[in-house]
């Protein structure tokens, strides 16, 4: 296995959600023959902004406006940061 991407669970590079909503992520493994497998259920997700988003198995909760890094880890690879924004609730 040559690389590990992280999206929302529909391919989006750039999601956008809602404080307070739940968004699925999906993790691709990439192989040295360039073959991709999903492993979202294997692979070990990833919050650099928990106070902004927090993760738990392949689901993301809006914790509060603002943007969030995530990433997932398989196989010993970690992927690059997804960055997913958190818009406020409209009041």
């Amino acid at each position: 296995m040559t690389a590990v991407a992280v999206t929302s669970a529909d391919g989006n590079t750039r999601p956008s959600v809602v404080q307070g909503a739940k968004l699925a992520l999906k993790a691709v493994a990439t192989h040295v023959d360039k073959t991709t497998v999903d492993v979202t259920g294997q692979a070990t997700f990833k919050s650099k902004d928990a106070g902004v988003a927090t993760v738990e198995g392949g689901t993301l909760t809006a914790v509060k406006a603002g943007s969030a890094r995530i990433n997932a880890t398989y196989g010993g690879v970690t992927s690059p940061d997804l960055t997913v924004t958190v818009t406020a609730r409209a009041a």
